[in-house]
């Protein structure tokens, strides 16, 4: 019977702290000088025995040139191939806006491996299109299905306008980054509901120029730093 080697709990880590030191043909004793981290520590890390600490990655990082997010290996959240959320177990939560409760959020199953993926319902609760408070626009796409319920009330704003246009069951649009937005239910007694997935994909060098001016170039500062709340709040 062959037994299986057990491998190292951190492993991955150490794979490429190891291949990253390789890139730069750094010996143990040279990293263990400029970064303060003992060689035997050093050691440790590279065969995978002890998980580096924060602190230690940002030396190493700095070390070898590199962003932290090189050292830190990919964590799988999938279970066999998935990744799935029952309804009972999903994360529920309700946004004030403007002092009146405007939304009850549903998150819906999301993953890791695909960061740019996010799918929440909403509930929308205001019925008068005037106490909506739109966000701000958000730097990832949207795509917008009605699942049930009444009719969906969507407003948005484009080149300083506002714009209205009602949805129904089975309708679907697409919202564009940084597009200012919100919703409402035009029947009170029959409350609307949204499936609202915000997604995005990596920019490559070829594509930059056409995203950018899709985004509008206002906007471009936001991309790299953003310190407001996605919305603005109208409370008095």
């Amino acid at each position: 019977m062959v037994m299986k080697s057990k491998q190292a709990p951190y492993l991955e880590y150490g794979v490429l702290i190891h291949a990253w030191r390789n890139e730069i043909k750094f010996t143990l004793e040279m990293v263990a000088l400029d970064t303060g981290i003992l060689r035997d520590r050093l050691l440790e890390l590279e065969t995978g025995s002890q998980k580096p600490t924060w602190e230690e990655l940002e030396s190493l990082a700095k070390e070898f040139k590199v962003g932290v997010r090189e050292l830190l290996p990919f964590e799988d959240d999938r279970d066999r191939g998935i990744v799935s959320l029952r309804n009972s177990e999903a994360r529920k939560f309700d946004q004030v806006r403007g002092k009146s409760k405007q939304y009850t959020y549903f998150c819906k199953a999301m993953t890791s491996s695909l960061p740019n993926f996010k799918p929440v319902e909403l509930l929308l609760h205001l019925t008068e299109r005037e106490k909506v408070v739109l966000n701000r626009g958000h730097f990832f796409h949207q795509y917008t299905q009605v699942l049930h319920g009444g009719p969906v009330g969507f407003v948005w704003e484009w080149q300083g306008e506002k714009f209205y246009e009602i949805f129904r069951e089975g309708d679907s649009w697409i919202i564009t980054g940084f597009v200012p937005h919100g919703f409402w239910s035009p029947e009170k007694n029959n409350l609307g509901n949204i499936l609202a997935i915000t997604f995005g994909q990596h920019l490559a060098s070829g594509d930059a120029r056409q995203e950018l001016q899709l985004l509008s170039p206002e906007n471009a500062v936001r991309i790299v730093s953003d310190q407001e709340e996605y919305y603005s709040s109208k409370e008095e």
